[in-house]
């Protein structure tokens, strides 16, 4: 396990921003497809650097419907916001493929952070990282083609170009457009064969350049 700590934080060059001797505070934790990596008002008891697979990262405002915030990958730090703001997990973090990460517990983060002004130079760029990520898709419901965003979000998803057991409800919402519209422009790419449109499976036939 130390080894394979030691290739990832040479992987994503994190070495620099550690304390050398709390690098056994280290922890490896692997994640199956499906398997929930945080859920909300979980206590917050560790942070993650996340590094290998693809996670989705979402909330329930509305009863039990999930709304997506965001879709990420690899290297990402989770669990960090509510470090900061001494809180429990407000997002539910699932992973959509099988996925790794190197956890530490938040009493010994702290003694990593403490004086260390390279981690929390680290710290901030993630968070506004994630805050500019956020303002990009919000803004990108006005600026791209609901066509492109759908594609988009199926990259996301897709795993040998095949999105399987797809929610059409939660990617409406995701795209901030009805079920209804997104079934008719999903037909038209279905039509144009750029997708193969099966029940809820969508096969992608072709990528356009731009995706």
């Amino acid at each position: 396990m130390k080894n394979e700590i030691t290739y990832y934080l040479k992987k994503y060059d994190l070495e620099k921003y550690m304390k050398p001797e709390l690098i056994d505070k280290f922890f490896i934790k692997r994640f199956l497809k499906g398997e929930m990596i945080f859920s909300v008002k979980e206590e917050s008891q560790s942070l993650y650097f996340f590094v290998e697979g693809k996670i989705k990262i979402y909330s329930a405002f509305y009863g039990d419907k999930e709304v997506i915030i965001e879709f990420c990958k690899p290297l990402q730090i989770l669990g960090e916001v509510e470090y900061i703001q001494n809180k429990d997990i407000n997002v539910n973090v699932e992973a959509l493929t099988p996925c790794i990460v190197i956890g530490i517990l938040r009493e010994d983060f702290k003694k990593m952070i403490s004086g260390n002004d390279r981690l929390y130079e680290l710290l901030l760029r993630t968070v506004t990282s994630k805050l500019t990520s956020t303002m990009t898709h919000i803004l990108s419901y006005h600026q791209k083609p609901l066509e492109e965003r759908i594609l988009n979000y199926l990259k996301e998803l897709s795993q040998n170009n095949k999105v399987e057991k797809i929610k059409y409800i939660e990617m409406a919402g995701f795209l901030k457009v009805s079920d209804r519209h997104l079934r008719k422009v999903l037909k038209e790419l279905d039509d144009a064969k750029v997708i193969s449109k099966v029940g809820k499976t969508i096969h992608i036939l072709k990528w356009p350049d731009n995706i």
